[in-house]
């Protein structure tokens, strides 16, 4: 194999995770077909004047690694999750497949060209009834809590991108463009087939590094073509702009990372049942995030790594006030023989929603399994 200088791996730092592919879009070379199996349990508690609703989430994805040839890699991830909503002394549960998500990604022009495309395939829980069904993904859906699964099925996508990468002396710098097509499915029972909106995304980045630190910045601005129910038009994502800053330092035996996000959303437009529009307000408000982490090595086979967030939600204009959430956990793994590595973490998160009308509680529980061959 001739010799690569890392320069899509290096340089692609802005090179998102496609929404029909959850791996990322970039080339690892000499890196072994390889599959991993992991489990994430999750519980939140939410508690206001009415009172009290618990709501947990059993997922278990799977991804897979395979090298086609040199320069092209396919990955696929698909997952089995169950979520369950305690309200009203009553339980509500949804559980099945989610979709097959397949990509290959093709690296060309002595590593400074990528091309991906990336497939949703249908196999995920669909036809959700009007009522049980519905009341679990509207806790889903609520962005001040922290679920890995959002949406169980949708209809068949595909997506493609591009993407170049350079060097100039320590500075290594790179951009992307995605579009990505949504195709119709019926998400509801007695529903007309539901059109999510395409998307077009645009990013920009660059990584440097200096002796043993590291820093990273880039940007992405996501635009959605309008959502549809048998051809009417009923929503409208607004667009979105994602900043990040991140830095490390890897010392001997201990790595820092340290990551601050601001995302920035736009209005979103509601259409009534003429087609016309009924409103535009923001559905969700600003976004910032923060993380850290600290892994500690003290031999090649495990390491522990303290690990904390900070989330803050600004206020929509529906009058849902501004929400907060604070997460303090710890990882660790270990490696057993040639290709095999175990992992597991967990997370507690403290918070308030609604500007503290709403109590939040919760923890994560992961456990994940890697073989490589």
């Amino acid at each position: 194999m001739r010799n690569h200088k890392g320069t899509m791996l290096g340089a692609m730092v802005v090179v998102i995770g496609l929404s029909a592919a959850s791996a990322d879009a970039q080339i690892i070379y000499g890196r072994p077909t390889s599959g991993h199996l992991q489990l994430v349990y999750s519980n939140w508690s939410l508690e206001d004047e009415y009172g009290k609703v618990d709501v947990s989430q059993l997922m278990i994805p799977a991804t897979g690694f395979i090298p086609l040839q040199e320069n092209l890699e396919l990955r696929f991830s698909a997952a089995d999750a169950s979520t369950t909503v305690g309200v009203d002394n009553a339980d509500y549960s949804l559980s099945g497949l989610t979709d097959l998500r397949l990509q290959v990604n093709q690296s060309l022009s002595d590593d400074k060209l990528l091309l991906s495309l990336g497939i949703n395939l249908p196999t995920g829980k669909k036809k959700l009834s009007q009522d049980e069904d519905r009341l679990i993904m509207e806790f889903l859906t609520q962005n001040y809590l922290t679920f890995p699964l959002r949406r169980y099925g949708e209809g068949f996508g595909v997506n493609g991108l591009v993407g170049a990468a350079a060097v100039s002396g320590n500075i290594r710098y790179g951009g992307t463009l995605m579009y990505q097509i949504n195709g119709a499915y019926q998400a509801y029972q007695e529903q007309g087939d539901y059109k999510p909106g395409n998307q077009f995304r645009a990013s920009l980045g660059a990584d440097t590094r200096s002796d043993a630190w590291r820093w990273a910045a880039d940007v992405a601005f996501s635009v959605y073509s309008t959502d549809k129910i048998d051809a009417q038009q009923v929503y409208k994502q607004g667009s979105h702009l994602d900043l990040h800053l991140g830095s490390g330092y890897d010392a001997e035996k201990t790595k820092i990372n340290v990551d601050f996000r601001y995302l920035i959303r736009s209005r979103n437009t509601h259409y009534d049942s003429t087609g016309a529009v009924f409103d535009q307000l923001k559905v969700y408000g600003n976004e910032f995030y923060f993380g850290s982490r600290v892994a500690y090595a003290p031999s090649k086979a495990w390491f522990v790594a303290p690990l904390a967030d900070l989330r803050l939600i600004a206020g929509n204009e529906y009058e849902f006030g501004g929400s907060y959430t604070v997460g303090i956990g710890v990882e660790s793994g270990r490696t057993f023989g040639e290709g095999f590595d175990f992992a597991a973490g967990f997370k507690y998160y403290t918070g308030s929603a609604d500007d503290g009308n709403i109590d939040l509680a919760g923890w994560q529980l992961t456990a994940g399994l890697t073989a490589a061959f």
